[in-house]
């Protein structure tokens, strides 16, 4: 299975990267060690770049969820890279690198190593490392702040440029074929074995046995699969996942594949398979340590609780045994008691031993005694029990049940924990085979034309679209008003331009009250607490860009000919989720709007608190509606300015 990008692999994907060129830096994400990239074009499409260290980069349509509290080396990169251009992707000498070049206040220039265990390094455009991932020092070359940039050494030619000569030093010095072109021509060992099988020459020869034919042959075949144009796919076995290729490789020929528009795409499913698969093993590996933990508690645990059982259990025998024949054990120990003070402890035990012998009832149950400890060995019903000479029966036996309650007690309290190890040992039992649990983080759902404006769907079912800024308002009005439609402002500075898409139907009362409250929430009124707003609609036969005589029009500005129509509207708006392409939306429009087609509806007018505040509270309301939006999504969708929530 391959763990990484190859050489091939990354010169392939690199000039798709180049797609994005010209993309700004949105935003920067580290996620557990991989860094994800923001990109936005200028008309707002976004590409999502993921660098995994010492594995892989690409662009990916997965959603990932995004930390609440940047890393470090998150908050470094927005710092240096945050509205910057990207100019420039680049393999240097067809290495396991990837350089990333943007442009902005300063050029920086960001490094991806893909080999061992990866790095990333933010340099300036002399090449001064500003601070590497990880720092490192090895004998050849240091990754350090400070220290200048500088590659790994070189120990092959680049095989985009290979002669024979090359081929022959790189195949003298190596024990066969493969390991030469792997090795000495950083190929690769499946690159190599790739090369060897197009050549149809056996990878264990060795080059003193290789024909010029040959020879020859090994080169062409390093050159067509470096100049092949792609067909990415991902190649299975047992139905896994094995390899992610540009192209079909001879080397898999016959087994199952899949095929991608994008070699990007490719490379985002395997390797996003791949992260789930290494998670689901380090998360077997992790429960497997803790059932193991619990287990060997298990067995302690058990074998304590066996101890103390039998212990309590022998003590309140003994003590029992007491209380039964209290009145033989009282006899023997009052008169054991009073021998001993007239004639001594071995007088005593003497004459208790020829009671036993004679077989006198009150001296058959005594055993020996200890003068030292005043201590008494009898055997009642098979059972030996010492007896304090100074204590009555029923005193003795009070002591054993007194020390049979403390056995008892924690015998309970380890049982109590003994349980408790077992319903930890089923939970993790329960928890089941990681590898079915887990899957991929979902695709990013790619979004309708219109979400790249304000906008909503009327009560009545039309779509309700608004410009963002003048370049977008210009849009709005010039590349989607149609002859049917109705366009809709205001007579304030800072009102967008709004069209009613109607699809050639009549356009009720309702969606055109909505429509103006739509153009009043994303106007200036909302930042200047306005309560209502006089908003006008006409026909698009009546919006012109002809400027009257000697004057000049803004870009995103227009002439209305002819009557208006007002109406008069509340500065007030509602957050709901509408269901696109059956997937749940969020946006933000009128009130009966959100009422009629969003199950979850928050009411929002101006007010005091921060726009992100705002955001907050409104995504927490969604997420006790069981609805996960992101806060950059909510923010998107609100007024200009601050709100507070209405209900």
């Amino acid at each position: 299975m391959k763990l990484s990008m190859s050489n091939l692999d990354i010169m392939v994907c690199a000039r798709e990267l180049k797609n994005a060129i010209y993309f700004r830096v949105d935003n920067v994400y580290e996620l557990d060690g991989t860094i994800l990239l923001r990109l936005r074009s200028r008309n707002g499409k976004r590409k999502d770049l993921i660098m995994e260290l010492g594995r892989r980069i690409n662009f990916t349509d997965r959603v990932y969820k995004t930390p609440k509290q940047p890393s470090s080396f998150a908050m470094l990169l927005r710092k240096h890279l945050a509205k910057t251009c990207l100019f420039a992707v680049e393999q240097p000498d067809f290495e396991r690198i990837v350089e990333l070049g943007f442009s902005g206040a300063e050029e920086r220039l960001l490094v991806l190593e893909l080999f061992g265990r990866g790095n990333l390094i933010l340099c300036d455009q002399a090449r001064k490392i500003i601070q590497p991932y990880r720092a490192e020092v090895w004998r050849h070359r240091t990754l350090r702040s400070g220290d200048f940039y500088t590659y790994p050494p070189k120990k092959s030619p680049d095989p985009r440029k290979l002669t024979a000569a090359c081929v022959g030093r790189a195949l003298s010095s190596a024990p066969d074929v493969v390991r030469g072109l792997a090795v000495n021509l950083n190929l690769g060992g499946q690159l190599a074995e790739e090369v060897c099988a197009r050549a149809v020459i056996p990878k264990t020869r060795r080059l003193d046995e290789l024909s010029d034919q040959e020879l020859e042959a090994i080169i062409n075949s390093v050159k067509e699969l470096l100049e092949q144009e792609p067909a990415p796919c991902i190649v299975y076995a047992d139905k896994k996942p094995v390899d992610v290729l540009p192209f079909d490789f001879k080397i898999h020929l016959g087994k199952p594949a899949k095929r991608f528009g994008s070699f990007n795409e490719a490379l985002d499913e395997y390797f996003s398979a791949l992260t789930v698969a290494s998670a689901a093993e380090k998360r077997k590996k992790r429960l497997d340590r803790e059932l193991q933990k619990l287990q060997k508690r298990q067995r302690h645990q058990q074998a304590h609780f066996a101890e103390m059982y039998a212990k309590s259990t022998e003590l309140k025998r003994r003590a029992d045994l007491l209380a039964m024949y209290h009145p033989l054990v009282d006899e023997l120990l009052v008169r054991l008691n009073r021998i001993r003070g007239k004639k001594g402890w071995q007088e005593a035990i003497a004459l208790v031993r020829k009671a036993k012998d004679a077989g006198e009832a009150w001296a058959r149950a005594f055993r020996r005694a200890d003068p030292k400890t005043a201590g008494v060995e009898t055997e009642l019903a098979g059972q030996r029990i010492t007896l304090d000479l100074r204590l009555s029966a029923f005193e003795n036996a009070s002591q054993l049940y007194g020390q049979y309650k403390k056995l008892a007690e924690k015998s309970a309290k380890a049982k109590a924990a003994l349980e408790q190890t077992a319903r930890e040992i089923e939970k993790l039992s329960d928890i089941g085979t990681p590898e079915a649990e887990s899957a991929p983080s979902p695709k990013r759902r790619k979004s309708k034309w219109f979400e790249r404006y304000r906008w909503f769907i009327s009560s009545d079912g039309m779509l309700v679209i608004a410009g963002r800024d003048a370049r977008t308002n210009s849009e709005v009005v010039e590349k989607y008003m149609e002859p049917n439609d109705r366009h809709l402002h205001a007579d304030i500075v800072g009102t967008p331009h709004v069209v009613v898409k109607t699809g050639g139907r009549e356009v009720p009362e309702t969606t055109l009250q909505e429509a103006a409250e739509f153009a009043a929430m994303h106007s200036r009124a909302w930042r200047e607490g306005l309560g209502n707003l006089d908003v006008y609609w006409v026909m698009p036969e009546q919006v012109s860009k002809r400027a009257p005589s000697g004057t000049y029009l803004p870009k995103g500005s227009y002439v209305i000919e002819g009557e208006r129509n007002f109406l008069k509207v509340p500065v007030k708006g509602a957050v709901g989720v509408l269901v696109v392409d059956g997937e749940e939306v969020v946006t933000c429009g009128p009130s009966s709007a959100m009422q009629k087609h969003s199950r979850v509806v928050v009411e929002v007018s101006p007010g005091g608190s921060k726009k992100s505040e705002l955001t907050r509270k409104i995504q927490s309301r969604l997420k006790a509606a069981g609805i996960v939006v992101s806060l950059e999504e909510i923010e998107r969708v609100l007024p200009p300015g601050k709100g507070e929530i209405q209900r």
